[in-house]
């Protein structure tokens, strides 16, 4: 499949082939419709942030087109938006609602035995935020995946990853916005 690549630090991205793995576990495989070029994206392209080589793309909007034999919350042919945020949930954090503070994210990674889910001849990719919306296909653990209705549209539901949910937080949790009592 096609992707954009990330191969050094300051380098711009290519478009490239690039291998990717079947869904176990968790896993979902959405073709990927929309995908937001955010400035995370930018600043993990300049600066020695994240590995490279990689695939980065956190806001990505696209349909299932696959699952692991585990999951449980999203079925093939679902459309989906992903979340940067990652967390196990069931950890204390993530069952008292608090998933943004899991104590165990890593957990919708694939563990160190097991096959990358992203290579380019045979060397694994670092797949930025657990996502790599900037491909064809993404291999992502449920619990990064949100289904969302069918008539809203893949560019502007790819913005629910991040720039929605960030604007958010700034309001409601930075400037402590409150709502106001209705008269």
């Amino acid at each position: 499949m096609k992707a954009v690549v990330l191969n050094k630090l300051g380098g711009g991205f290519d478009f490239e082939d690039v291998d990717l793995a079947a869904p176990i576990g968790r896993e979902v495989l959405v073709e990927v419709r929309a995908s937001g070029l955010c400035h995370t994206d930018l600043l993990f392209a300049t600066h020695d942030i994240a590995p490279t080589p990689s695939v980065l793309g956190h806001e990505l909007a696209g349909v299932v087109i696959g699952v692991g034999p585990e999951v449980a919350q999203v079925r093939v042919g679902d459309h989906v938006v992903g979340a940067l945020t990652q967390f196990c949930g069931a950890c204390g954090r993530c069952s008292s609602g608090r998933t943004f503070q899991c104590l165990h994210p890593e957990s919708t990674l694939r563990p160190g035995n097991m096959p990358p889910r992203l290579t380019r001849r045979g060397g694994a990719l670092f797949q930025g935020f657990g996502l790599g919306g900037f491909a064809e296909r993404a291999l992502v653990h449920e619990n990064q995946l949100a289904v969302v209705p069918k008539e809203l549209p893949f560019a502007q539901a790819a913005l629910l990853g991040c720039g929605v949910v960030t604007g958010a937080g700034s309001v409601l949790n930075t400037a402590n916005v409150r709502a106001a009592k209705a008269w």
